[in-house]
């Protein structure tokens, strides 16, 4: 029976068709082999089901014959090719065209493997924000708030015993209540962080899926007792083999003193360290001044520890902003914060900047890189959590951009790539008898026009590359190696104008190479 599918042709413009191809399933073996006038070339596609690709010169042409194949009972199906578009891409409405900064710092690569939010055995991960208030209500933020899951809202009671009533998203630590103040500073620092991805909607975050832990501050003593919050429910996690308590990888300090340094607040600068033993990196911004924070002072940018990440900021040219500190002892790298765009308090929307929008794409890779599928990493984090955060924090300062206007002005003299550090915490993970880069599957084969490459593979380097040879040994077909989809890495291999016979297939990623066969019909 003729299909009602491809009738839509016929009501569609010129200027939507594009691509200038078809793609038809015949009904039969011998309808194939029709004359279709105006085809330029055709390339099979699924042969065992009459499915075939029909190029065309031009549009008008294109539009002709999809008229003529409309009609015809020979035609099973019929659809116009056009490009896809990648899922990995978050589909909120303001992220194609004012969050460029999330590409910049190699999350939309990211993304392929992992949006974040949990750990692969399924905990959530937290990230704790202190800053002086929220609109904890915002549509795109509420989704991503972390509850306690020690606490009933509402009941007016201590449930977890911690010492705070209803901390049910965390605590307002200037008024000591669970109500945190409206504030436009902290509401843009958490929708760069963790707003809802994908849900179609305004923006996404640097992890579409994270939770957020809520704690207001406005003085030192906030801080200290902010911080003190946040280690007691880490060390919890840790004791109890995550019943209880909150995972919590990162906090975010888009915050600090200005011109003073680390030796002037021993109790604030030395909690660093105690976060740091229970597994907690922290990511601060440095100060929104032209100087260099290494003769000047910066708090808490210049504490002496491992577990803090001192982060400056870089404008749209990728160049050190103008007002940004620098310092190649204290400040460890750059992030895109400049010409940010986030959420407003009163579920609004608008741009962000300055070295408060660069720390959160910081703390934001930090999550995400706890999402990695790396059995080293997760044994860690439950043997040894501070050797976990020490590998990740290797993981972003070793793989960050070279850029000329950071050299000698930070530690690693470049701008974060969320992505290459996601491949290199990948790539220092032990993946048993995955650890050797193989081919797993070529489907189907025998095949032509095309085929997918299975690999046994997590991350995979825009330089890869496919080498097809014949049964002499001679290379006749050398392509980009382009990844196509899933949780390990699925190559195509175009087979078009490869003449029927036994050919093996040589896949090339950086220092790994694979191996297999494939034979062409």
């Amino acid at each position: 029976m003729k299909a009602f599918c491809y009738l839509f042709f016929l009501f569609i413009p010129l200027s939507s068709l594009s691509g200038q191809s078809l793609i038809v399933r015949w009904e039969s073996e011998k309808d194939v082999h029709r004359e279709v006038v105006g085809a330029e070339s055709r390339r099979q596609l699924v042969p065992a089901l009459h499915i075939e690709q029909i190029n065309f010169a031009n549009d008008e042409a294109l539009h002709l014959a999809a008229n003529g194949l409309s009609q015809c009972t020979c035609v099973r199906a019929l659809e116009t090719n056009r490009e896809i578009e990648f899922r990995t891409d978050p589909n909120d409405d303001l992220y194609g065209s004012e969050q460029g900064n999330l590409a910049r710092a190699g999350f939309d690569r990211a993304w392929d493997l992992t949006a974040g939010g949990k750990t692969t055995d399924g905990k959530d991960i937290v990230v704790a924000i202190l800053d002086a208030g929220f609109d904890d209500e915002h549509n795109d933020i509420s989704p991503n708030l972390w509850i306690n899951p020690g606490e009933i809202a509402g009941d007016g009671l201590d449930n977890d015993g911690n010492g705070y009533v209803d901390d049910v998203h965390g605590w307002n630590m200037i008024s000591g209540n669970n109500n945190f103040p409206l504030n436009t500073h902290g509401t843009q620092v958490i929708g760069l962080l963790g707003a809802k991805g994908n849900n179609g909607r305004g923006v996404s975050g640097t992890n579409w899926d994270l939770k957020m832990m809520l704690l207001s501050i406005n003085t030192i003593a906030d801080i200290v007792e902010a911080y003190g919050y946040i280690l007691a429910q880490r060390q919890l996690y840790n004791t109890t083999d995550g019943r209880e308590g909150a995972f919590i990888v990162a906090t975010n300090a888009s915050f600090g003193v200005e011109g003073s340094s680390c030796n002037e607040f021993e109790v604030w600068g030395g909690l660093y360290e105690d976060l740091g033993r229970a597994g907690v990196l922290t990511a601060a911004s440095t100060a929104n001044r032209p100087w260099d924070v290494d003769i000047n002072g910066d708090m808490p940018t210049d504490c002496p520890t491992e577990f803090l990440i001192g982060v400056t900021n870089v404008g749209t040219d990728d160049r050190l902003y103008r007002s940004s500190a620098f310092g190649q002892d204290n400040v460890d790298l750059a992030a895109p914060g400049e010409d940010s765009y986030t959420t407003l308090t009163r579920g609004r929307y608008g741009p962000f900047g300055s070295t408060s929008a660069a720390a959160p794409y910081v703390t934001g890779a930090i999550a995400l890189l706890y999402a990695t599928p790396c059995p080293t990493l997760q044994d860690r984090i439950k043997s040894d959590p501070s050797s976990a955060a020490l590998l990740i924090r290797d993981a972003v300062l070793s793989t960050t951009v070279a850029n000329p206007s950071l050299t000698f002005r930070t530690a690693s003299g470049g701008i974060i790539d969320v992505a290459e550090a996601q491949r290199k915490l990948t790539e220092s993970c032990d993946l048993g008898e995955r650890a050797e880069f193989a081919i797993t599957a070529v489907r189907p084969n025998p095949a032509s026009g095309q085929a997918l490459l299975e690999t046994n593979a997590i991350v995979f380097s825009e330089s890869g590359r496919i080498d097809l040879y014949d049964a002499m040994g001679r290379r006749v077909r050398q392509q980009t190696a382009v990844r196509v989809g899933g949780v390990t890495v699925t190559l195509s291999l175009d087979l078009a104008g490869i003449p029927a016979g036994w050919y093996s297939i040589m896949v090339t990623e950086r220092d790994r190479v694979a191996r297999s066969v494939i034979v062409v019909r």
